[in-house]
C-alpha cells in the first residue's frame, strides 16, 4: 500500500484544472482528473491527501487526491435561501395551470439541460475548445434553468468569478420572482405603479 501524504494545494488554475500541491517542502503537479467525482470544486490553499505517483512522462504527480475542505454553514444557507426562491415560481404556475405540477417539472427539465451546459463549457474551456456562448446559458436560465445554473456554477466553480455574467443571472433570477410574485398577488405592482403615473399625471395637468 502506498503511502499517503498530506499536503496543501498551493497554486490552483481552475480554467485549465491543474496545480501543484505542497508537504514536505516539496511540489508535486496535480491534476482535476486525480480529484475524482462528488468531491467540491478544488481551490488554492486546500488541504489534500495523496499518494505520489508518476504520470505517463514518468513526471511525479499526485494521485487519488482527497481534499479535507467540509461544507461551511455559510454555504449550506445559501443553498437554503436560493431554494426559497422556487417558492413563488411554483405558486404562480399553480395559479396559471390546473395541473401545478408542470411548472416544476419544467424547471427541473430545464436546469438538468442547463446543469449539462455549464459542465459541457467548464470541460470545453480546460480543453482550450469552442465554448459554449454565454447567451446560450443565459437563455437556458431564463427559460427555467436558473435553479440548475446555480448550482452548476458552484459544482465546477464556473462564471463565479465573472461579475457581467453573475449580474445578467441575478437580473434573470430577479424577473422571474417579479413576474412570479404579480401572479400569485393578482398584478399588485402593476397597479401600484398604473396608480401612481395616473397621479403624475393629474398632477402636472
Amino acid at each position: 500500500m502506498r503511502h499517503e501524504k498530506n499536503g496543501k494545494l498551493v497554486e490552483w488554475n481552475d480554467e485549465r484544472g491543474f496545480g501543484w500541491v505542497e508537504a514536505e517542502g516539496q511540489r508535486v503537479f496535480a491534476h482535476i482528473s486525480e480529484f475524482g467525482e462528488g468531491q467540491p470544486r478544488p481551490r488554492k490553499g486546500d488541504r489534500v491527501t495523496y499518494r505520489l505517483g508518476k504520470d505517463g512522462k514518468g513526471r511525479r504527480q499526485a494521485k487519488g487526491i482527497l481534499m479535507k475542505r467540509t461544507s461551511s454553514l455559510r454555504g449550506s444557507l445559501s443553498r437554503l435561501a436560493f431554494l426559497v426562491l422556487l417558492v413563488l415560481p411554483i405558486l404562480a404556475g399553480g395559479k396559471l395551470l390546473p395541473q401545478w405540477w408542470l411548472v416544476p417539472t419544467g424547471m427541473v427539465v430545464m436546469s438538468v439541460i442547463t446543469w449539462s451546459a455549464y459542465r459541457d463549457d467548464k470541460r470545453r474551456s480546460q480543453a482550450a475548445e469552442w465554448r459554449v456562448r454565454e447567451s446560450t446559458l443565459h437563455l437556458l436560465e431564463l427559460l427555467g434553468g436558473w435553479p440548475g445554473a446555480f448550482f452548476a456554477q458552484r459544482r465546477f466553480r464556473h462564471k463565479v468569478s465573472k461579475g457581467k455574467f453573475l449580474f445578467v443571472f441575478w437580473l434573470i433570477v430577479t424577473l422571474w420572482q417579479l413576474v412570479s410574485f404579480e401572479i400569485v398577488s393578482g398584478g399588485v405592482l402593476r397597479d401600484d405603479v398604473l396608480g401612481w403615473l395616473s397621479q403624475r399625471y393629474q398632477s402636472q395637468r
